[in-house]
Formats: structure tokens, sequence, C-alpha cells
């Protein structure tokens, strides 16, 4: 009796445990089918885009076929050329005249607007000396005290004065002049020399030319001698030598053309000296030469009086 209790309980519980387990059908056809509950992964694929994002990222997607647009290259604005520099124009130097009646034929013969190219104060008197007295029943104050009361500052002296002055002075009287112009701030005193060979008599009758000759020779040297760096000496008298109807019958008093052609010289020179343009081309219709040319290397202008007339 109780034996055969034991088999049917063994029995019950066998069959328990066969439909806990399953059957082997159950173990190898059953399809998982995946929760789509919230919070629970899935097996679909996963796809980032962020929008705004300078990058997508894609994982396990097919790659792309749709071609990169095409990217335009920048506009690059055409390049101006920078402008040549501005041409520099010489300020105009402020310039003293100081002469004798040599110069005085550029106010006679009316040729003062001849001085082109500076600010000109020009002094010029008959029997002006240079730092000696000066002749004549009423002398005029001589090149010295002409330049001590000139009103301001000049950048440049002009010397045409001391024909009436005898050589033995003149050493003297170079220093003093070139000492006054100094004064006046100039930076170079341009001197005129003297024209040699010539009749000229001096106011006691004595002649002039050995006195001139010696003054042009004095002054080479002292300029030589490296004392005066700033003294130009303008060769007036090679450069008109040789002209036609510049001098009187004294041959250093100027005639009209003369006059024309001594004012021409000395703006040339003192353009020169500046490195400025020339104050008038050499022939009318010319392009006038910048800088101007040293006058005592090109030689003087062939009709200076058409020149300004025309």
């Amino acid at each position: 009796m109780i034996a055969s209790r034991r088999r049917v309980l063994c029995l019950i519980v066998a069959g328990a445990l066969v439909t806990a387990c399953g059957s082997d059908d159950d173990e190898t056809g059953g399809e998982l089918t995946p929760s789509t509950e919230a919070g629970t992964a899935t097996s679909a694929p996963l796809a980032v885009a962020e929008r705004g994002s300078a990058a997508t990222v894609v994982d396990d997607a097919e790659p792309s076929t749709t071609p990169a647009p095409a990217t335009t290259p920048p506009t690059v604005p055409p390049t101006t050329p920078a402008p040549p520099p501005p041409t520099v124009v010489p300020p105009v130097p402020r310039v003293l005249l100081v002469g004798d009646s040599t110069l005085l034929a550029v106010q006679e013969y009316d040729t003062l607007g001849v001085l082109l190219g500076m600010d000109p104060v020009y002094e010029a008197e008959s029997c002006r000396a240079l730092a000696q007295p000066s002749c004549s029943d009423d002398p005029p104050a001589n090149s010295v005290t002409v330049i001590d009361g000139a009103e301001g500052a000049f950048d440049v002296v002009v010397i045409m004065a001391g024909y009436d002055e005898w050589y033995t002075t003149f050493a003297d009287s170079f220093d003093r002049v070139v000492a006054s112009s100094r004064a006046k701030g100039a930076k170079r005193i341009v001197w005129l020399t003297y024209p040699e060979n010539v009749d000229y008599r001096l106011p006691d009758d004595q002649p002039a030319n050995e006195s001139l000759v010696n003054m042009n020779q004095i002054m080479r040297d002292l300029v030589a001698g490296g004392a005066y760096p700033d003294v130009v000496i303008a060769d007036w008298f090679h450069y008109s030598s040789g002209t036609q109807g510049w001098y009187s019958e004294d041959d250093i008093h100027l005639s009209q053309t003369g006059a024309h052609a001594v004012a021409d010289y000395i703006a040339r020179k003192v353009a020169f000296i500046a490195g400025a343009p020339c104050p008038m081309p050499r022939e009318p219709g010319q392009p006038v030469e910048t800088p101007c040319p040293d006058p005592d290397v090109a030689g003087p202008v062939a009709d200076v009086v058409a020149l300004y007339a025309a």
C-alpha cells in the first residue's frame, strides 16, 4: 500500500518536471520578440543627427551617394596700384642780392622780373664797395653794412660788388662779407667773378684790370683753402666771355641784353644750388630742365631777351 503511493507520487513529480521544462520543439522553434516598452533597448540601427551641427554621425548607415555641393571661391577685389609718391618741390629760397653799378643794370633795364625761382631782396647802388668805404661824393653803404641791416634771415646771399675796391684789401673784405652773410643765416654765399681784360678805370682813373684779375685769384685761393665751404664761386667772367652785346664799352657795365643775361644767370645758379627746376627753358617752347644744371657748365642762353619776351 505504502509502495503503491510512492510510485504514484514519483509519477506526479516526473510529469510536473516535464511540463515545467518544455519540449525540444519549444527550445529551437520559439521567436524572440523585442520589447517595445519605454526605457528598453531595441535592435533598430543608431542614427544621430544634430540640427546645426557641423558633423553628422551615422552608425551602420549606407554611405551617401549625394555629391557635395560645389564651393564658390571667395571673390577677390581687384587691386588698385598705389599712387606715385608726391613730387617734392624745394621751398623757394629767400635771396639777398648785393651789388654795385654792374648789378644796378637789372633795375635800370627793368629786368627784376627775370629773378625767378626765388624770393629776392635786391640792393644795388653805384660805387658800392665790399667792406671798405664806398666811393663817390655821396657814398652808399658798403656791402657789409647792407647785409647787416637787411631785415630777416636769408638762405642765399649773392655778391656782385667791389669793382671799385683795390685788390690789396680784398681778402679782408671777402672774409667780412662772408661773416655778415653767415650771421644772416645764409647757407650759401654766391660770389660772381669779375670780368678780366677790361678797359674800365677806377674813380681815381687807375686801370681796374689788374685789381679785378687779382681779386678773382685771391677768391679762388681762399675758397680752395677750405675755410669757406659755403661760398659758391659763380664764374660770371667765363660765362659772359665771348658774348656779343652784353657789355658797354668799358667791359664791366651791362647793356639791356647783359642785364637780362646776368639776372637769368643768377636765377639759374640759385636753382642749381637748391636742386630746383630751372626758372625758364633755354629756348622758347623747350621743356624746363629739372633739376637745373649748373649754368657754368651749360653755358649762356643763346637769345636771353627773346626767351623772356616770349
